[in-house]
């Protein structure tokens, strides 16, 4: 209990400065289902800007973290934050074909990535074949059920069979921004299963939230990037710069971020029906 207390308090710290508190509880619920022990090997596939890499090197720096990504310009940004050294490495590559072995990993993270696939099947069996048996898979997906008031304006399209707004759209697109697919609960996990995979766990993340909370983050941020002291704004609202966050400053940025919270407390240690409203999906997956 006290482990997890501590573990709890870490990851809390170093997510101070993540505004999107749909990516804060993905974050918590992947570092925590994947129970991480020392000495394993893990990747982190699709790594983006490698925020979850750097996660595990401050939290398990005794673990051995890949991440693969086919983004040269993110992977650029994800080199200047996470350490590399003979546990870390950051590799430019396709899913479709990893540069690793077969049964290599003891555990793989799959975050906000098959969404974007082509192929969301032939991914999974890729990671499937690095993955040792008896490992674990941490997967998120947007759920096409997600809450009114996350996005009023596509849900209300889609209800009016209009659609969702073009996916290009940053702005307007929601949670269809640059994604090929959303997934429904029994769609991921009949995806899963054909892709070989047993599934341990399935949660649905992050059902209360604030009215609009996509566009409102979004101009937001827009916004406070205006500001005259635009660097050091910029400083209160990066997610990698948790080490220099200071609860002092900017107070009423973090009087907002406050309101927000109280609301996406109210998602904690809930466990929502499958049929309930939820922002995103997440499942722990063991290969047999």
């Amino acid at each position: 209990m006290q482990k997890d207390f501590i573990l709890c308090s870490k990851l809390n710290r170093i997510l101070v400065n993540a505004g999107d508190f749909g990516f804060k509880r993905r974050v918590k619920e992947t570092i925590k289902g994947l129970n991480l022990k020392k000495k394993e090997t893990i990747l982190d596939c699709g790594c983006g800007d490698g925020f979850y890499m750097v996660v595990i090197q401050n939290l398990y720096p005794e673990i051995k973290i890949i991440g693969i990504d086919n983004d040269g310009e993110i992977l650029n940004k994800a080199g200047k934050y996470v350490k590399k050294n003979a546990l870390a490495s950051i590799i430019k590559g396709d899913i479709y074909k990893l540069p690793f072995k077969k049964n290599y990993f003891d555990k793989i993270i799959l975050s906000e990535v098959l969404e974007h696939l082509d192929n969301d099947f032939a991914g999974l069996r890729e990671v499937y074949r690095v993955l040792k048996p008896g490992g674990l898979l941490a997967i998120t997906v947007p759920n096409h059920n997600y809450p009114f008031w996350w996005d009023p304006l596509n849900r209300t399209r889609e209800r009016l069979g209009f659609g969702h707004f073009n996916k290009d759209n940053e702005l307007l697109a929601g949670l269809w921004s640059m994604h090929r697919r959303l997934y429904y609960p029994s769609e991921i996990m009949d995806l899963v299963k054909k892709a070989g995979f047993k599934i341990e766990k399935v949660k649905l993340l992050t059902h209360y939230c604030f009215p609009f909370s996509q566009i409102i983050l979004h101009l937001g941020k827009r916004f406070l990037m205006q500001m005259h002291d635009s660097n050091t704004v910029s400083d209160s609202m990066e997610k990698f710069n948790w080490q220099r966050a200071k609860q002092g400053k900017f107070s009423f940025l973090r009087l907002g971020q406050k309101v927000l919270e109280k609301i996406d407390m109210l998602n904690e240690n809930q466990e929502f029906a499958l049929n309930a409203s939820s922002h995103g999906i997440f499942l722990v997956c063991v290969k047999n």
